[in-house]
């Protein structure tokens, strides 16, 4: 990744910003947080790779415990920025507000991250590389500080790589899944075949991504993430300058995670939260997400005792919960989740 490709990700996404109006201002009771850039190497199929991300501290201090954030398939660390409106905090903000220390990272070939060959970034390379940067957050490699709790806080492919991070190396305290349960939705299939080459999308396709980069085709994305009513009028286009690539090594792993053994393997505190209106994996055969009451009935049958289930459902929304108007309840949701167990943020 060089240093024009990088200054290339982060000005798409402060124009997408601009559509909003910026970032509001915190409200007066919060901190005012510091944020950086930080790097780092981890190993992707045996090949050195860079991850970077956005690192922000309440009021520039260090408290004991980290979010480690990771968005889905054809989305980067913008997810966890970008404010649902003008008049909203972003997911970030959010946190940091509340004293938590929060990290949005790329994941491999995601953003600003380096971009493996497309083969080489599968569901399970990519939990390993996160399985690296979880244990550099505890020794203080990130960024000088040794963090004693590390939440998992993922969207729909990140979440699958943090549940199988769980299940895997049980490394992470607790685990946020938004956008990832064990069910299939009517609008599956069309998500199957929006997935084209990057290298011939206008917005992606100049910054050369390599052979095997996809992403979905333009002026997709808000049908197929959203549901408009409850999003800014902006958002649609927001979404289409800030859209990231996928690989074809995710593409063929991304149902792995569904796989009950994994989520059953999972012995850390776990929050599930999907939105009502997310077509892609709810509301078909199997499962509507009705209520939290409904989603927590089927997902308990895939979950251990010890993974203390809770479950969340944001009204009116689709599947890329942050970008909604009413995101704050479900950050609030979580923020009261992670309140009532016994890790803290400072």
């Amino acid at each position: 990744m060089t240093k024009n490709a990088i200054v290339r990700a982060l000005l798409a996404a402060g124009t997408a910003l601009l559509l909003l109006g910026g970032l509001p201002a915190a409200p007066a009771a919060a901190t005012t947080s510091t944020c950086r850039l930080v790097s780092v190497q981890v190993t992707v199929a045996t090949q050195k790779t860079t991850l970077r991300g956005t690192l922000c501290r309440p009021g520039g201090r260090a408290p004991a415990t980290v979010q480690l954030l990771l968005a889905g398939a054809t989305f980067d660390q913008t997810y966890w920025l970008t404010p649902a409106d003008t008049h909203s905090r972003p997911y970030v903000q959010y946190m940091t507000d509340a004293g938590y220390a929060v990290l949005a990272l790329d994941r491999p070939g995601t953003g600003i991250s380096d971009r493996p060959p497309a083969q080489d970034v599968t569901l399970s390379t990519e939990v390993d590389a996160i399985h690296e940067v979880v244990g550099l957050l505890r020794a203080g490699k990130v960024d000088g500080h040794a963090y004693r709790h590390v939440i998992g806080v993922g969207h729909s492919f990140g979440s699958s790589v943090l549940v199988t991070d769980a299940a895997r190396h049980g490394d992470l305290d607790a685990v946020v899944a938004s956008g990832f349960i064990h069910s299939v939705g009517p609008k599956l299939d069309a998500l199957n075949q929006a997935i084209v080459p990057a290298a011939g999308d206008p917005v992606l396709g100049p910054r050369r991504p390599p052979e095997g980069y996809l992403t979905t085709t333009p002026g997709s994305r808000a049908d197929l993430f959203l549901d408009t009513a409850g999003a800014s009028p902006a958002m649609p286009t927001l979404m289409e300058l800030t859209k990231a690539t996928m690989t074809t090594g995710e593409q063929a792993t991304l149902a792995d995670a569904g796989d009950p053994s994994i989520s059953g393997a999972v012995h850390v505190p776990v929050f599930v939260a999907v939105g009502q209106h997310d077509d892609l994996f709810c509301n078909g055969e199997y499962l509507q997400c009705t209520d939290a009451a409904a989603v927590q009935t089927w997902e308990s049958w895939f979950y251990p005792a010890d993974a203390e289930l809770r479950t969340f459902v944001l009204a009116g929304a689709g599947h890329a919960l942050n970008l909604h108007r009413n995101a704050t309840d479900f950050f609030a949701a979580v923020r009261g989740w992670l309140d009532g167990l016994s890790l803290t943020a400072s």
